[in-house]
């Protein structure tokens, strides 16, 4: 149990640090006074350098162990949150998130390599589930505790609170085990080490669909999150306020948590086990597609937003459960790099594209429709992974 609340915490603090932008950008601007392209920026600046960190820590995790690297990550962390809390302008501000980007990766790249180190084959499915719906309880208290810290108290807040807790996370993983000998990558690290790993990722067709369909699944979301709650606030529903606003996406994250917590069991219905995924992520297309159409109207914003939530998080689920299954244990921590790789790659281009799209069309529609196309591509390519011979996922 010890093991699953640490492990859980990692996950939990990297999606909180991934999201906690997104509802408190509009206060950001007011406080401070940013520009269209100055938002997009502070965005943007932590997903682009976590991708090169992604790249750079994977195969040193391999080879040096799980524990080292979560510690580490998250000791830094908390110091960065604070620098970044006490920021005055855009520029510093951005520079902190960057930072983060450098640190974050050490603690992401490591959860799920770590439960396969640490547990029985026969119990990880479980454990990556329980693991996994850290990500909706951190989307729920991120994007609530944003806007109503942001709102009514102090933008700062979440930071100081996510130092706190990476404090505690580096403190508590201290205590775990090393990473089991067998588990670590015996080479030393090179070049030839980084395109073996890529290539050997690249090669199988499932394992690449897998992939372009979690690119896809990040950039959907992300173009559309990104700018969802200042769209709401400014425009979406004018006049609610910020307490109104927070319980609506506070309720509406409980989707994500349904989602997370059912995966496995609504996947069990399916032939495959991404064939409801890919059913998910039509879903969400159809979803984000109508949320402009609902403008002014709480009740419909809180469904439409509760049934994305849902499938956000069911795909989550589904994709990286499965995605330790395709490599052996001295490769964990390389394919767990990739996947956040790709996650911030998406994350960073959606980001960039939501205010310019936003910047455009304030409405929100084409916001929508992006979302919509990128859902509807990552579906499509999780069903084609349905029908291959030999199934990717077990």
């Amino acid at each position: 149990m010890f093991l699953v609340s640490v492990l859980w915490t990692g996950f939990f603090v990297v999606n909180f640090n991934i999201a906690m932008m997104i509802p408190l950008l509009p206060f950001i601007q007011a406080d401070i006074g940013l520009t269209p392209s100055q938002a997009g920026l502070v965005l943007a600046a932590f997903p682009v350098t976590a991708l090169v960190g992604n790249l750079a820590l994977g195969p040193f995790i391999d080879r040096f162990g799980r524990r080292r690297f979560i510690v580490t990550g998250a000791a830094a962390c908390a110091l960065l949150f604070v620098a970044t809390a006490v920021a005055g302008s855009a520029a510093l501000i951005a520079l902190g998130r960057a930072a983060s980007g450098l640190f974050m990766p050490m603690v992401g790249a490591s959860v799920f390599a770590a439960i396969a180190d640490y547990v029985p084959p026969a119990d990880r499915a479980r454990v990556a589930g329980y693991v996994t719906t850290a990500a909706p309880i951190a989307f729920l208290l991120s994007m609530s505790l944003g806007v109503v810290s942001g709102g009514l108290l102090a933008w700062q807040l979440p930071l100081l609170a996510m130092a706190m807790v990476c404090l505690a996370l580096a403190v508590a993983a201290s205590r775990l085990p090393p990473t089991p000998r067998m588990a670590l990558a015996g080479q030393p690290v090179t070049a030839r080490t980084y395109r073996d790993r890529l290539l050997s990722l690249s090669l199988d067709s499932g394992t690449r669909l897998l992939l372009l369909s979690y690119l896809c699944w990040s950039g959907a979301v992300f173009v559309f999150l990104g700018l969802y709650p200042s769209w709401v606030v400014q425009n979406g529903l004018p006049g609610r306020g910020a307490g109104t606003i927070g319980a609506m996406l506070f309720l509406g994250e409980i989707g994500g948590l349904l989602g997370a917590l059912l995966a496995g069991r609504l996947a069990g219905l399916f032939r495959h086990p991404l064939g409801f995924c890919a059913l998910a992520a039509i879903m969400a297309a159809a979803v984000v597609l109508a949320v402009p159409l609902g403008a002014g109207h709480l009740a419909f914003q809180a469904v439409a937003y509760g049934i994305f939530a849902f499938c956000r998080d069911l795909m989550l689920a589904l994709i990286l459960g499965g995605a330790m299954l395709v490599v052996g244990a001295a490769q964990r921590g390389s394919l767990n790099a990739v996947l956040n790789v790709i996650y911030q790659t998406g994350a960073s281009l959606a980001g960039v594209a939501g205010a310019w799209l936003h910047a455009f069309d304030p409405g929100f529609t084409a916001n929508a429709a992006a979302a919509c196309a990128l859902f509807a591509a990552s579906g499509l390519m999780l069903w084609r992974i349905t029908r291959l011979r030999v199934p990717t996922l077990a």
